[in-house]
């Protein structure tokens, strides 16, 4: 991997997150044809999805590798670095719970909403023929 960007970060934020407030890009780097962003939220914390208490404690950290649309003619795939905060209601289920994403990519998918629009839509224009195999 060569490493393309350290310092140009809001130049990176603008290019691949345009109204995505809530990403950070931290690092880019491109090797044999595919262009990688590493990216985490810039959120203090976020709410529960059960009770909604905030918390911005975090229990843990985990990446996703997610697919976007190419750049340039490259491949390009974001590892977005994800934070699962603990819950500090007492009487909620739940204990721990990730942080959301939802303007980038739709909970366990590995795909961005980008991605997942344009493969729609060459699905429909093309009746699912051609589109059942897309070159990506």
């Amino acid at each position: 991997m060569v490493l393309v960007m350290q310092a140009d970060a809001l130049f990176w934020d603008s290019l691949v997150f345009e109204g995505i407030e809530d990403v950070k890009v931290e690092a880019v780097a491109a090797a044999s044809g595919t262009v990688e962003v590493v990216a985490r939220g810039r959120a203090g914390g976020a709410s529960c999805p059960d009770c909604g208490r905030f918390s911005s404690r975090v229990h843990d950290r985990y990446q996703r590798r997610l697919r976007d649309l190419p750049l340039a003619d490259q491949g390009f795939v974001i590892r977005l670095v994800v934070r699962r905060f603990i819950c500090g209601s007492a009487c909620c289920p739940r204990r721990t719970f990730a942080e959301p994403f939802s303007r980038l990519a739709v909970p366990h998918s590995r795909f961005t909403t980008r991605l997942n629009r344009a493969l729609e839509r060459v699905g429909l224009a093309l009746a699912g023929r051609a589109g059942a195999r897309p070159v990506l």
